[in-house]
């Protein structure tokens, strides 16, 4: 893999819109706990075996670990923002989709960091329940929640050349801020490796978007 460089002219490109269907507004995150650092730090494991995590607990996690803290233009006049987890020139390339379990079955969301909330995907219910199907190959979800990386990788690939280590290392970023913060709000996690390109891919239909794995949260059983 070819070591990335910044390009003298950015290259032009259009995020994917994702269509959606509906809206849920999560809790609003109140004051933070203090808690030591090095007993979150030191005491994260990948917990592969968990139950449930409620909406109050999703939302602390997404809040702390995605959310932007502050939003800003680039040298190129693009849209660049921080958050907990770094990412190569502040583009964060990664969408985080939430696959919650309801009473009806797992549906699937788009997190929406700028108003804090979840936007039900208007993906078809055979191609979502494939996609659940291929990457429960690799790790039951149990009632655990399964939050996935949905990479627009041209993001980066607009600011830099040979971009994809670049990428990939935004979304290791991205998975490791998610557990500590899963772990501050008293839930476990697991990673999963498996990237389910294909049932991913048919989901959406696009070129645009690449699969970046993901994981699940919720309490241990």
């Amino acid at each position: 893999m070819s070591g990335p460089s910044l390009l003298k002219k950015p290259l032009p490109f259009e995020p994917y819109w994702y269509e959606g269907i509906g809206e849920i507004r999560l809790p609003k995150v109140g004051k933070t706990e203090r808690k030591g650092f090095w007993e979150i730090f030191s005491g994260r494991r990948s917990v592969k075996e968990l139950g449930f995590c409620g909406l109050e607990e999703l939302s602390r996690i997404l809040f702390y670990a995605v959310k932007p803290y502050s939003i800003a233009q680039d040298d190129y006049g693009v849209g660049v923002y921080r958050s907990a987890a770094p990412s190569a020139g502040g583009r964060h390339p990664i969408d985080v989709l939430v696959g919650l379990p309801e009473e009806d079955g797992r549906h699937l969301y788009l997190y929406q960091p700028l108003s804090h909330s979840l936007r039900k995907l208007a993906v078809s219910m055979d191609l979502e329940r494939a996609f659940y199907k291929d990457v429960e190959q690799t790790l039951s979800f149990g009632e655990s929640t399964l939050l996935w990386f949905s990479v627009q990788y041209m993001r980066t690939a607009s600011k830099y050349t040979d971009c994809m280590s670049l990428v990939w290392r935004d979304v290791g970023a991205q998975l490791c801020c998610l557990q500590q913060a899963a772990k501050y709000v008293g839930m476990d996690s697991c990673p999963i490796g498996y990237l389910a390109q294909e049932s991913f891919k048919k989901m959406f239909q696009t070129d645009k978007l690449l699969s970046g794995g993901g994981m699940i949260i919720g309490l241990k059983e």
